[in-house]
């Protein structure tokens, strides 16, 4: 995981007496952060620590949070800011079930009809089957697919000279 695939929720204070840190969060994040016990504390772009809060305060309406592991308020001390944060969540993928039977066409010329379909731990990709036998893979992204129409049931391709002409051996 990289810092980019972070999202910044708030800050992180001090510690106090009592063990706890003073937290700022974000009010769009409070709920997050009540409903969670593991954040990500970064320090500076190459210092990132995962934790996993153990206690939580809230009183004068502060927040203040204890966490389980050591060595957290020796690092504090080592950097001005630390920031809370949590992994950005990936939009829900729908699958493709609903373009099977789909006719795919690329300039202007039909390449076939979506047969099925499966998850490459990447995207999905299409499979299309010609009118000859020929199958194509056609991964089921931007780059690939610029068009959905859902009524008449087309997919117009874009950019796929390479993967048609490698399909059929051209």
């Amino acid at each position: 995981m990289n810092v980019s695939d972070l999202i910044g929720i708030g800050r992180l204070g001090g510690l106090d007496a009592e063990g706890f840190y003073q937290v700022l969060v974000k009010p769009g994040f409070r709920e997050v952060l009540a409903e969670t016990d593991d954040i990500y504390l970064i320090f500076n772009s190459d210092r990132v620590f995962f934790v996993t809060i153990s206690e939580r305060d809230f009183s004068d309406r502060k927040l203040r949070l204890k966490f389980a592991e050591d060595g957290i308020a020796e690092e504090r001390k080592l950097h001005r800011e630390v920031l809370l944060a949590i992994p950005s969540e990936p939009e829900p993928e729908e699958e493709p079930d609903t373009l099977i039977g789909f006719t795919v066409v690329f300039q202007d010329r039909e390449v076939g009809k979506v047969a099925d379909y499966f998850h490459n731990n990447a995207q999905y990709v299409l499979v299309v089957a010609s009118s000859d036998g020929t199958e194509h893979l056609i991964p089921l992204v931007d780059y690939y697919v610029s068009e959905v129409i859902p009524d008449p049931g087309v997919i117009v391709l874009a950019n796929a000279e390479s993967l048609l002409n490698l399909a059929d051996g051209e």
